[in-house]
């Protein structure tokens, strides 16, 4: 069952999303032990105003597991959504505080598929198909014309997957020094 994520969750969730995080190679990592780091995603998870919190965050639930995740949210609050996280390293006594993320990763007009992953022991199972279906479906529940995410140049089975799913490339990007593809679909067409 895919549904939206509780507080409950957190503590599955957090080590999804580590994985995104450490696969980036984000500069902020190298100054947090992971323990420490997972506390900051679970507490970024129940707080509204974060990219990771849990209203927008989607699980693949199977058998009172998360087997996989969708982090996704419209472009324009995209600005607005890292600004908590100088408080949050407040609250874990950072004291030489850095971004987690440096560059724009999406743009208004677009319902942005920010992250998915499943977890290890679920891959190959097809979740990572379905919550990809369920992005599309929010975004038109939600009134939204285009969905949009970025995929790793060198991720080539997902960039054939993207592309079998109807998604085209639009333009070249760098994150936090890795090569992406900036891909989209016209959900309405």
């Amino acid at each position: 069952m895919i549904r939206q994520a509780r507080a409950e969750d957190a503590d599955q969730v957090a080590p999804l999303i580590l994985i995104i995080l450490e696969d980036m190679e984000l500069p902020f990592l190298k100054g947090v032990n992971r323990p420490m780091m997972l506390q900051m995603i679970e507490a970024s998870f129940v707080r509204p105003d974060y990219r990771f919190s849990k209203e927008n965050v989607m699980v693949k639930e199977i058998d009172g597991k998360i087997a996989g995740i969708m982090v996704s949210y419209q472009g324009e609050h995209a600005e607005n959504h890292d600004d908590s996280w100088e408080g949050l390293q407040d609250m874990f006594g950072i004291v030489n505080k850095m971004p987690l993320f440096t560059e724009q990763e999406t743009w208004m007009g677009e319902y942005y598929l920010d992250s998915l992953v499943v977890d290890s022991a679920y891959r190959g199972q097809g979740i990572g198909k379905e919550l990809l279906h369920a992005f599309k479906e929010l975004a038109v529940a939600k009134n939204c014309e285009i969905i949009a995410l970025n995929v790793e140049k060198a991720n080539e089975g997902a960039l054939s997957l993207y592309k079998k799913l109807g998604y085209e490339s639009e333009y070249d990007l760098v994150l936090s020094g890795h090569d992406y593809y900036h891909m989209t679909q016209n959900v309405r067409s």
